[in-house]
């Protein structure tokens, strides 16, 4: 069985989470325990209490670290394209192939039950953030007469929108109410509410200064 002073703190750390997100992975969230973790890297469980405070501070981190690989794979998606539309339809693509190439860490993101009273730590705070600020910057070039608030809420409305369809298609249940692939209706809820939202803005008397086509 390892010792503590084998490893620095940052490299128990680092092992751990590989460990904890191979065991996420393979056997599901249930197994996802300090003592699981630590067995996996020939340490106790006292020692893993040196970098992580408690199961959920190891989930967190964990999480953390899947939302860092979301947003590497996103930008990787970005890097091919320049125009605003474009970017929110890769977005969605990349969004939607991320989860579904690993359903059970995206999961854990959104179905993790957090203790009574608990708020989110700031870094995941941050992070979750930024995501939804790269979707409204690109509404927001697409609309630039649309106040803050409102770029705000279509990016919420939006994303929901995609989020909503990838859960789906990770339960099984997106063909209950019809045929069509999850990445083909990720695409048309995308160009279908770009399309709207510059129909509504014409319909205020404000023609977008930014062609979405």
């Amino acid at each position: 069985m390892g010792r503590r002073g084998e490893h620095t703190k940052d490299e128990l750390a680092a092992m751990a989470l590989d460990a904890a997100v191979a065991l996420l992975e393979e056997e599901g969230p249930e197994r996802l325990t300090t003592r699981a973790v630590a067995g996996r890297i020939g340490y106790t469980v006292g020692s893993l209490y040196f970098v992580f405070r408690n199961r959920e501070d190891l989930i967190l981190q964990v999480n953390e670290r899947t939302l860092d690989e979301l947003r590497e794979h996103i930008a990787a998606a970005l890097a091919e394209v320049s125009e605003p539309r474009a970017s929110l339809l890769a977005m969605g693509r990349a969004y939607l192939a991320f989860a579904s190439a690993h359903p059970t860490r995206w999961r854990l993101i959104f179905e993790h039950t957090r203790a009574p009273g608990s708020d989110l730590p700031e870094p995941l705070v941050r992070k979750i953030e930024a995501f939804f600020l790269q979707v409204a910057e690109s509404i927001a070039a697409l609309n630039p007469r649309a106040s803050p608030a409102e770029v705000r809420r279509s990016a919420q409305s939006l994303w929901g929108g995609v989020h909503g369809i990838t859960v789906l298609a990770l339960t099984g249940k997106l063909a209950i109410g019809g045929d069509a692939p999850a990445e083909v209706l990720t695409a048309e809820l995308i160009g279908r509410y770009l399309d709207g939202m510059v129909d509504a803005d014409r319909s205020h008397g404000r023609a977008p200064t930014s062609p979405l086509r």
